[in-house]
């Protein structure tokens, strides 16, 4: 065979090692019989079955299947022109430093503190970074027990519908909006109205006062990018305390800004209680790492608190340690530095070449990572997007966003970040 003794030995070793072979001095390997003794003596597969059983169309009266989504291409990564969005460009990425946090959550001391079942409770490092150098920049301070960690900003809207979110229960949405927040929604009241996008965020009065819930992106609108205004933010609380609403605000990329002084969060606004934050490490940071938070009154997290035990017990606690270290030791905030200084050179190249064609137009924007381009009513964004991923350019259609059967599908959605 022409194969090197240490070869076979090294196979032969591997083999043992796996459990697959046992040795006997002076007669040699053989077949280790008690290998296979937990595997089951039937090599049949089960067949695909077009049919869908009886139970599974009695049981499932509403499929998340069907539901409109948006999705990437599979080869968004390898095609050359990548407008994608939610996405950080590898090479803002600190490699070196995530490194060293994460091999300092690795060592025994660490490993002794998270490597064990918390049942429903947070690391309370991370718990003390978010209140002490993330909420802060926001305007919203809060105690150990009016936040919960949850699986990124989604995971958390999830456990808000399912707690408030009835039959009956009204919400008002954005629109253009987030198709999955509109999917979450849906799924438990068909009672959703879209609400209307301007300059100044969501067009507060379109909101009905039999409204129950209103969600809302004010940093970054999802996917215009409009900042709402502070008039506008005053506005939607009054509404909400005089109706006794409840806002849900989604702190969208409210990292990246463009403005000397950002504009407050509705939350840090609210006087009066009304307003649930849900913030995210996921999108700004690490989308794969599905990390986020919600503040809330400690009567609600307490609640949400138990759900997410029924979901999950808790997010795993190597990543939050590890987070919380990336926080502690300033590399969050030197990561979005660079990033904002990246990003507002990359929307003032982007904004200047839009400006140069006389047939786009794109909403003005404070920040962010995205541009909501308007092209000509008599294109398609859908089949624009189909022929642009065949020169191997990717950008999003508009259609997904929109509510409405109706909708406009003159719009592209560009992500720069």
């Amino acid at each position: 065979l022409k194969v090197a003794r240490n070869t076979v030995i090294t196979a032969y070793k591997e083999l043992e090692f796996d459990g697959y072979i046992t040795p006997q001095e002076r007669r040699g390997y053989f077949v280790n019989e008690q290998f296979y003794e937990n595997y089951t003596n039937s090599n049949e597969v089960q067949p695909n079955d077009p049919t869908p059983p009886l139970w599974l169309k009695k049981l499932i009266t509403k499929k998340p299947s069907i539901q409109t989504n948006i999705h990437n291409p599979e080869n968004w990564q390898n095609l050359p022109y990548s407008f994608t969005i939610g996405q950080i460009d590898k090479r803002l990425i600190p490699y070196y430093e995530w490194r060293e946090v994460v091999r300092h959550s690795s060592t025994l001391p660490e490993i002794q503190k998270w490597n064990i079942d918390h049942v429903d409770n947070d690391d309370p490092s991370l718990i003390k970074q978010i209140q002490s150098k993330v909420l802060p920049k926001r305007g919203v301070w809060a105690n150990k027990d009016q936040i919960l960690i949850t699986s990124g900003s989604q995971n958390a809207i999830y456990i808000i519908a399912s707690l408030l979110v009835k039959q009956n229960t009204i919400v008002a949405i954005e629109n253009p909006g987030y198709p999955d927040v509109r999917n979450i929604f849906s799924f438990r009241t068909d009672n959703i109205i879209p609400i209307s996008v301007d300059k100044d965020g969501i067009v507060v009065k379109e909101i009905k006062s039999d409204t129950n819930i209103v969600f809302t992106t004010p940093s970054h609108q999802y996917p215009t990018g409009v900042t709402m205004s502070m008039d506008r933010r005053h506005e939607l609380l009054s509404v909400a305390k005089e109706n006794n609403m409840v806002i849900i605000e989604d702190d969208y990329e409210a990292e990246i800004n463009f403005q000397k002084k950002p504009n407050p969060s509705l939350k840090s606004l609210d006087k009066d209680n009304n307003v649930i934050y849900v913030g995210s490490f996921s999108k700004a940071f690490a989308p794969g790492l599905r990390l986020g938070y919600m503040v809330a009154p400690e009567s609600f997290i307490k609640e949400a608190r138990a759900l997410r035990r029924l979901i999950l017990r808790h997010i795993p606690s190597n990543n939050q340690r590890s987070v919380a270290l990336f926080i502690g030791l300033g590399h969050y905030h030197n990561m979005f530095t660079k990033i904002q200084k990246t990003n507002k050179e990359r929307w003032g190249l982007i904004n200047e070449k839009i400006n140069q064609e006389p047939l786009l137009s794109c909403t003005p924007t404070l920040g962010g990572s995205t541009f909501w381009i308007k092209i000509p009513e008599s294109i398609d964004s859908e089949n624009l997007c189909k022929k642009l991923l065949s020169k191997g350019v990717v950008v999003r259609p508009c259609n997904a966003h929109f509510y409405q059967d109706e909708a406009p599908s003159n719009y592209l959605h560009l992500g720069y970040s």
